[in-house]
């Protein structure tokens, strides 16, 4: 195993699973598939089998009959082949369509609907004789041979278990009339492809899951390459950083010029800054303007002084509105009184700031 399989420890991410499924990446087991179409197969015979062995006597009995008497011409003779073949679709068509139905189901069960353009896309590495020499014998091949010798000594077991106590019965049907034999023999099979149907189906499903697992260790990554895929997809790190404290800058830039509006500044006096504004004719309570702790709070009072907007210190209403009020925000009941109180005191020294609460009284 090569060093970067071991440095693969993360698990794949969702853009990683849709890449590989474009490539036609999926994890799919062959045995399932072919279990799903011989348990269809099976089906249909059990639940066909005698209108499927009607239809095969009457075309065995036509072919008899036109060959005891050939037909006279060249057009006779296409006359009776179009029509056996007609026949034969009849017959053959329901059995061979529900085991292409099976075998398509199964193979939609494991992988969904997919249609990779990139599978069939030219790859000239394909032609380097090397590379399919090494593909040959690869240690994958290797393990799918075995596997399918190892299933095949299994099934042949099975097969065995279930005739080795009937060679009596089957050397007997070599004595008695072909109709009962023919019976007896389907009777036989259908047990025999039962107990083989059965003893793949668990089969199967354990390579379904051997399927998964090595595919979810394939699509495995490195750390590196889980970083890489967030910075394609994300922007890089320090990029998104630098737009974020912009972003932030430009933010605060406006909150500290929606100041210049406020009716007052209320302070700890160096610690907080809350800047508040009350317009009756807007709204029913003061709404905060602008926020902020030291630098911040420094930048909302030097913006009060050179606008001319009244400081006042009141260190726990200072520190209440800061932690409880939101920017754009109107204050909250329980704060009225002491809101209303600095306003209030606000107003006294700057008559000129009440004129919007004279005007709506």
């Amino acid at each position: 195993m090569s060093e970067d399989q071991f440095a693969r420890t993360e698990p794949a991410t969702a853009h990683r699973r849709e890449e590989a499924r474009k490539q036609g990446q999926i994890a799919r087991s062959r045995d399932l598939q072919a279990v799903g179409v011989l348990a269809a197969a099976f089906l249909g015979f059990a639940a066909g089998g005698v209108s499927l062995r009607d239809g095969m006597l009457a075309l065995a009995q036509n072919a008899f009959t036109g060959a005891a008497h050939p037909p006279g011409s060249l057009t006779d003779y296409q006359a009776v082949l179009v029509g056996s073949g007609a026949a034969a679709l009849r017959v053959l068509l329901p059995f061979f369509g529900l085991t292409l139905l099976a075998g398509a189901g199964a193979s939609l069960a494991q992988s969904g609907f997919l249609f990779s353009p990139a599978v069939l896309r030219f790859r000239p590495e394909r032609l380097d004789p090397f590379a399919g020499l090494r593909r040959v014998f690869s240690a994958d091949r290797w393990f799918e041979v075995g596997k399918g010798l190892l299933t095949i000594a299994f099934v042949i077991g099975v097969v065995w278990g279930c005739v080795h106590d009937h060679v009596p019965l089957w050397v007997e049907l070599l004595r008695v009339p072909a109709a009962e034999s023919a019976w007896v023999a389907a009777r036989e099979a259908a047990v025999l492809a039962a107990a083989v149907l059965g003893a793949l189906v668990p089969l199967a499903a354990l390579d379904f899951a051997f399927q998964r697992f090595r595919h979810e260790k394939q699509l495995r990554m490195t750390k590196q390459e889980v970083k890489e895929e967030q910075r394609q997809q994300e922007g890089d790190p320090a990029a998104r950083g630098r737009h974020r404290a912009r972003h932030r800058e430009l933010s605060r830039s406006r909150m500290i010029a929606a100041v210049a509006a406020a009716d007052v500044v209320v302070t700890n006096p160096t610690h907080y800054a809350v800047a508040l504004r009350y317009d009756p004719d807007e709204a029913a309570a003061p709404e905060v303007l602008a926020k902020g702790k030291d630098r911040v709070a420094a930048r909302i009072r030097e913006a009060a002084l050179a606008h001319g907007v009244p400081l006042v210190e009141d260190a726990p209403l200072a520190r209440l509105l800061h932690k409880s009020c939101e920017v754009g925000r109107q204050i909250p009941e329980n704060l009225f009184q002491a809101v209303a109180e600095v306003l209030a005191y606000v107003y006294r020294l700057d008559p000129g700031r009440a004129r919007r609460w004279r005007a709506s009284a």
